[in-house]
């Protein structure tokens, strides 16, 4: 049987959904799995910010819609740029085991930056925290882009996901300042969108239990937050024992308010 796997064509997409098309080879050796590049509104649109055309979900409706109509059987996501409702018929049937979930500090220098660079407010609010006086200054693009800006001096560091320079074994040549930030929902874990009771065979066995347990938690807390990609709202869930340990991060009126929730599985 042959399936197609739809993705981004950013290098970090393509990257992750290698790695979830290998899980399927190993598990249905014979079976063939074939990777097509599709391009997203959010990759097209590099000059305008995502709040001002959509926010979360510009990254993959194009996915959903060749889902929808038929042309691709699968899309790979990172699970961080899904809104929280899915179009009618789809659904994530499985993710991998989750990856680096925290969030890292890039720099050429060991100096308090005085220019950083961000498209989070999840990010900015907490990077305010360690450093107030410094300039939060928009950023777009793929990895290799950024870090081309911050390489020219137009940014003193940008914060950015582990699991992305992880899967793409980028940064040697960089400082690199572990944060001790709450994460947004879903960062560091692979998604596997699918139609609705499709290819289950597939998505079963590829599927990580815990990571689908933490980020159902983290994407209902998400939910219920009413936020986004572009409101300061962050979760981060791990499976201990038989419960669900969640740290959330929102903003009320203008202060931050960490919590820690322990939730029951199922």
């Amino acid at each position: 049987m042959k399936i197609i796997i739809g993705t981004r064509k950013s290098p970090l997409a393509i990257k992750q959904t290698e790695i979830a098309a290998n899980a399927l080879k190993t598990a249905f050796p014979e079976d063939e799995f074939e990777i097509v590049g599709i391009t997203s509104e959010g990759d097209k649109r590099l000059d305008k910010t995502l709040a001002s055309f959509g926010g979360k979900g510009v990254f993959i409706k194009e996915l959903e819609a060749a889902l929808l109509e038929g042309g691709i059987d699968m899309a790979v996501h990172s699970a961080k740029d899904m809104p929280t409702e899915l179009p009618e018929g789809l659904e994530i049937g499985a993710v991998l085991p989750r990856g680096a979930h925290e969030d890292v500090m890039i720099s050429l220098s060991r100096k308090a930056p005085s220019v950083i660079g961000t498209g989070s407010a999840r990010r900015e609010v907490q990077i305010r925290e360690l450093y107030p006086d410094a300039l939060i200054k928009p950023i777009r693009g793929n990895i290799g882009t950024r870090i081309n800006k911050l390489k020219s001096g137009e940014y003193d560091a940008l914060i950015m996901a582990k699991a992305a320079l992880d899967r793409l074994n980028v940064g040697a040549d960089l400082i690199i300042t572990p944060l001790d930030f709450v994460c947004a929902a879903g960062q560091g874990i692979i998604a596997v969108e699918t139609r609705s009771g499709d290819l289950k065979k597939y998505t079963d066995a590829i599927n990580h239990a815990p990571t689908m347990a933490a980020l159902k938690a983290e994407r209902e807390f998400l939910k219920q937050s009413g936020g986004g990609c572009h409101s300061p709202i962050g979760a981060h869930a791990a499976v201990v024992g038989g419960e669900i340990v969640m740290k959330t991060l929102s903003v009320r009126s203008g202060e931050i308010i960490r919590e820690t929730k322990i939730l029951k599985m199922g």
